[in-house]
């Protein structure tokens, strides 16, 4: 093949066989194709779009540039997949629950990505181990029937050296590349199911409805065609979710949540993607799923398993905590009117929880609380939020302020669950 034909074609509009995207991959990878081509190859898929067909070739072709893990687990085994958001937790909470309500699951998770948190740096604030090899990842499945790692080098390189092209070249926002590139690294477990939880609002990297629904649906419909079952929910993050964000600060939420003690946002998202669960693999129904999920978190059935877990690979939620803590008070007497979750994310990076660039030390210890959100009502004076910080700088809380806008009238509270896709 000549791989100028090929971005002539996609550029033209037409559908590209399994063989030649497989030849595209493969070539970009090894190094016969030069960037110049791919790059503009990857422009002609922003402004032509896939298929689903040739989304699932390209995402078959990224994973199997690498290595799959195989959980030698008996029982059903399932996977939850978030965007990402400003406080999103919902894998500390769900993994445990999930092994509570039978189920195998062993999730990969990612680092820190732009203004939102990642999994993996939540959990190496506790000095736990997160880097697992295959046999390792069964070896804590059978032993608690969830395991949280990181997603290694040996899964889809061939999406890595893609992604790092995308960032380059202004192709990042495109749908079937985002699909094909998550779907390379989830699908390389042996699940049988999988959820999504495609975020949308200031909080994420999906602003409008429109694009989420495009993301979740993509993702569902090339799971299927791959041979699983899916689902996905398209929830509100406008706002943060729980009441904390930054890195131990939410793994403490986690905690306290999987006791009992969990703010209703956090409860709803996490309850209804078990829901999900329970729906797309016939188990039961979505709402006998949610309700048995709530039960367990509620009761605490989960929170000796996920403590168990975390010490029995060499972690501790003795935490790092912040030097300094600011309270953040309300401007006006009115009610909470919107919440730029995207600002409170960077304001996290800039205190050193996040990273500006890859491979950059994370300060564990910094994050916000969030006292009051949007419809509720406010003092003036009165503690809206809290800034956990190394450093006396005041300016957080003046950007944690501008952060929220704020409304002399009531004002009424966003639906957390937009739409369910199954």
């Amino acid at each position: 093949m000549v791989f100028k034909e090929l971005i002539k074609k996609k550029r033209d509009g037409n559908e590209l066989s399994k063989e030649e995207i497989e030849f595209a991959v493969r070539g970009y990878t090894s190094g016969s194709i030069p960037d110049y081509q791919m790059a503009a190859f990857l422009m002609a898929v922003f402004f032509r779009g896939l298929s689903y067909r040739e989304t699932l070739s390209l995402t078959d072709a990224m994973l199997k540039s690498g290595k799959e893990v195989k959980v030698t687990s008996r029982g059903l085994i399932v996977d939850k997949h978030s965007t990402g958001g400003i406080g999103d937790k919902v894998s500390l909470l769900i993994a445990p629950v999930l092994a509570e309500l039978g189920f195998k699951a062993p999730l990969l998770a990612g680092r820190a990505l732009g203004f939102t948190g990642g999994t993996v740096d939540k959990l190496e604030s506790t000095g736990m181990k997160v880097e697992l090899s295959q046999d390792e990842i069964s070896d804590v499945v059978e032993k608690f029937g969830f395991s949280i790692s990181a997603q290694t080098a040996e899964i889809a390189p061939a999406d890595r050296k893609i992604y790092a092209l995308r960032d380059a070249t202004a192709t990042v926002e495109s749908i079937p590349l985002i699909v094909s590139s998550i779907l390379s690294k989830k699908l390389a477990v042996n699940t049988h199911a999988i959820v999504f939880d495609v975020k949308v609002g200031s909080g994420a990297f999906m602003k409008r409805l429109e694009e989420a629904r495009e993301l979740a649906r993509g993702l569902v419909e090339v799971s299927k065609l791959y041979g699983k079952k899916a689902g996905a929910l398209i929830t509100e993050m406008g706002q943060p979710l729980g009441r904390f964000a930054g890195n131990s600060l939410e793994v403490l939420e986690a905690y306290e949540a999987l006791g009992g003690n969990v703010e209703q946002d956090l409860l709803q998202v996490t309850s209804s993607l078990v829901g999900l669960l329970y729906e797309i693999t016939g188990k039961g129904s979505f709402e006998k799923g949610r309700s048995e999920a709530e039960e367990v978190i509620r009761k605490g059935e989960a929170q000796k398993r996920f403590v168990e877990w975390i010490e029995y690979l060499g972690g501790s939620l003795d935490l790092p905590r912040a030097r300094y803590r600011f309270t953040v008070e309300s401007p006006i007497d009115g009610y909470v009117a919107s919440v730029d979750g995207e600002a409170l994310g960077y304001l996290i990076v800039e205190m050193g929880g996040g990273r500006r660039v890859a491979g950059e030390e994370i300060d564990y210890s910094v994050g916000l609380s969030f006292l009051k959100k949007v419809g509720d009502k406010v003092v003036k004076g009165e503690p809206i939020g809290e800034v956990y910080c190394n450093d006396r700088n005041q300016a957080y809380v003046e950007k944690f302020l501008e952060a929220y806008s704020f409304s002399a009238s009531p004002v009424e509270r966003p639906i957390l669950i937009k739409e369910k896709i199954a």
